[in-house]
């Protein structure tokens, strides 16, 4: 077992409570309920903020001296799948945000986003359960 990196366990935790939000924003908007723009701004802008972060800390060298995974074989396949949806996801939040505020704006975009959150949740929880998996697998068990 490796050591965990500090940004790893920061963003693993903090990914926690951004699934109560994504959860209660779909689930409200569903049923009309009007905390639904507020839990859903904050669970995207909150999602976009860390994973862009982690993403740009590990793509130009970050990480913790002494801690290293092992990434070949499967596990290498594993990272490029969860890389790919993470990527898919970003894309999609955004486009959610967008619609969101278009639709705030008076522009009827609401078809499309109620179109786009079934993907954006069924997608954000892949990425964000495959994501703790490793964090689990690697630097707690």
């Amino acid at each position: 077992m490796a050591d965990a990196p500090l940004a790893s366990t920061i963003v693993a935790l903090a990914l926690i409570p951004v699934a109560f939000f994504f959860v209660h924003a779909y689930l409200s908007g569903r049923k009309g309920l009007p905390h639904h723009r507020l839990t859903g701004t904050i669970a995207v802008i909150w999602d976009l903020t860390l994973s862009i972060g982690y993403m740009f800390y590990r793509s130009f060298g970050g990480e913790v001296e002494g801690s290293s995974l092992e990434i070949e074989g499967i596990v290498l396949v594993y990272f490029m799948v969860h890389g790919i949806v993470a990527m898919l996801v970003m894309a999609l939040e955004v486009v959610a945000l967008l619609t969101g505020v278009m639709t705030m704006r008076g522009k009827d975009m609401s078809k499309l986003h109620r179109r786009l959150s079934p993907y954006l949740l069924v997608l954000w929880f892949g990425a964000f359960a495959s994501g703790e998996a490793v964090y689990i697998v690697s630097y707690l068990l």
